[in-house]
């Protein structure tokens, strides 16, 4: 059941898209949230409250944040692409050091794939209609 409205929002969100590297982009702000969340969560298991608080609290809410400003900065200016590609790069193998083993792994995985997927984006050209 799609309306004209709907798939023209559907169309338009598709050129949107097209125009930026918006897989890179999300596989960024993927990462942040790997990075940021063994630090700041607590869960049970059975009985047990685990909680993970150690000292690199401070530096993995850097190295998430500037994670987070990469993929989205990179989705509002394709432009930016090189830059924050560039320093996503480095966000994504420090934390492996500095944010509780980068994200459990998955945070610099996602990292480094996200930022390799941004630097390697190349406009396509406009269809014309």
């Amino acid at each position: 059941m799609l309306t004209a409205t709907t798939g023209n929002l559907r169309e338009r969100f598709r050129e949107w898209r097209r125009e930026r590297p918006f897989i890179g982009a999300m596989l960024l702000c993927v990462s942040a949230v790997f990075l940021l969340l063994p630090a700041y969560t607590t869960f049970r298991v059975g009985d047990v409250l685990v909680s993970i608080s150690t000292i690199s609290g401070v530096s993995t809410l850097f190295l998430g944040v500037f994670m987070a400003l990469c993929g989205v900065g990179v989705l509002v200016r394709p432009g930016l692409r090189v830059p924050a590609g560039i320093v996503a790069m480095l966000v994504a193998l420090v934390a492996l050091l500095a944010a509780n083993f980068g994200g459990f792994l998955l945070g610099t995985l996602f990292g480094v794939v996200g930022s390799s997927a941004v630097l390697a984006w190349t406009a396509q050209p406009r269809r014309s209609k």
